[in-house]
């Protein structure tokens, strides 16, 4: 008799990813692109980075996080509309990395004492951000509804 093996689909968890700034929607890529992780962990310090070199290395990271249309429509949102500035990025792309899973969307549970007083246990995420990047209040940072 024949064994039945358990076949996984993978693609079954694929969810949309989007983001509204005023009237334009931009969609993400499926699945982060192989070495996209490399180029972001080199954009700890955001400000930093465009100070430096300007804000060509943030828009090479959104040409791949984004599909084609979106990532065109990014980069004219920055540089014609001026619609898309620093500020913006700064609250987008941590926003971004959270929808792939790349960040808890939550501070972890707090230690065995269950006390947040500052003294007795906090968060074993209090004060953490991914990347380096601040990091806005999720309430501001709501999934658009289609």
């Amino acid at each position: 008799m024949a064994e039945i093996v358990e076949i996984m689909d993978f693609a079954a968890d694929d969810v949309e990813i989007f983001f509204n700034v005023g009237p334009d929607r931009f969609f993400c890529a499926p699945d982060i692109p192989l070495g996209l992780m490399q180029k972001i962990s080199g954009l700890k310090n955001l400000q930093d980075v465009v100070e430096k070199e300007g804000m060509e290395p943030l828009l090479l990271v959104f040409d791949e996080l984004l599909t084609p249309q979106s990532a065109t429509l990014f980069r004219q949102c920055i540089e014609v509309k001026k619609t898309i500035g620093l500020r913006r990025i700064m609250r987008i792309l941590p926003w971004i990395m959270e929808k792939y899973g790349l960040r808890p969307t939550q501070p972890s549970s707090l230690s065995s004492s269950g006390l947040d007083d500052g003294e007795t246990g906090t968060s074993s995420m209090a004060g953490a951000s991914p990347l380096g990047l601040p990091m806005s209040p999720a309430s501001e940072l709501q999934t658009p509804s289609a």
